[in-house]
């Protein structure tokens, strides 16, 4: 049953180590609620990807995303 709670834990809370200078950059065009469990989160335990950017119609909730998310940038359009 630990085992099981650990994998689970891990899965929502990946290591996250040093990105490497050459990483792939990618952008979420749109701020829904699927891109940190699809995308971000995944991201974290990998040093080759960073997530670079976000832009959605609505530019406040872009702000708010990149906030929440730890996203570099926001861009005001798609």
């Amino acid at each position: 049953m630990t085992a099981a709670v650990g994998r689970i834990w891990s899965a929502f809370n990946p290591p996250t180590p040093p990105k490497r200078d050459d990483a792939i950059k990618f952008g979420i065009l749109g701020a829904a609620n699927i891109a940190p469990l699809a995308l971000i989160t995944p991201a974290k335990s990998h040093p080759e990807v960073i997530i670079q950017a976000v832009a959605a119609r609505d530019h406040a909730k872009a702000e708010d995303f990149a906030k929440s998310n730890n996203v570099l940038e926001v861009k005001n359009s798609y």
